[in-house]
């Protein structure tokens, strides 16, 4: 099968509390199995890496919070889980699709289909199988064929 292709958007990176944060954005498609002639939709993650690692090049590591259903976490509310992270790694924050900054799946996005049988359609483009090969894009236009860790 051919990967899917995705267009990007410019990144955009700030510094906060001691971390260097690059926002992502890329358009991925709706359903994976159509890469080049479906509809598209946004996908968002935010890379994080200690301000002393900026430079250097430690392994990427996916935090994905559990949901679908929430945003994924904000730099600004970092946990130990984060700030212990960053000692080793990059650490990525995916808002999966119809989460957070990704493109949503909720009653504004749903109302604009015909029918219930439709909404369902869409909405079973939201699963986990989705998100993996959301994520696996994602991987690929930050690193290449490098792996998660």
């Amino acid at each position: 099968m051919t990967p899917p292709t995705s267009s990007t958007t410019p990144t955009t990176t700030y510094r906060h509390n001691g971390m260097v944060c690059t926002d992502h954005t890329l358009d991925v498609p709706l359903d994976h199995t159509r890469p080049d002639g479906g509809p598209t939709i946004t996908l968002f993650a935010r890379e994080v890496v200690a301000a002393e690692h900026e430079h250097r090049d430690p392994p990427l590591l996916l935090w994905l919070q559990g949901g679908p259903g929430c945003h994924a976490e904000r730099p600004n509310a970092a946990g130990a889980w984060l700030r212990r992270a960053l000692k080793d790694y990059r650490v990525v924050l995916m808002d999966q699709r119809g989460t957070g900054r990704s493109t949503p799946a909720d009653r504004r996005t749903l109302a604009v289909h015909a029918d219930a049988a439709a909404a369902a359609e869409y909405l079973g483009h939201f699963r986990a199988d989705a998100i993996v090969r959301d994520a696996e894009l994602l991987r690929r236009r930050l690193r290449g064929d490098r792996p998660w860790t």
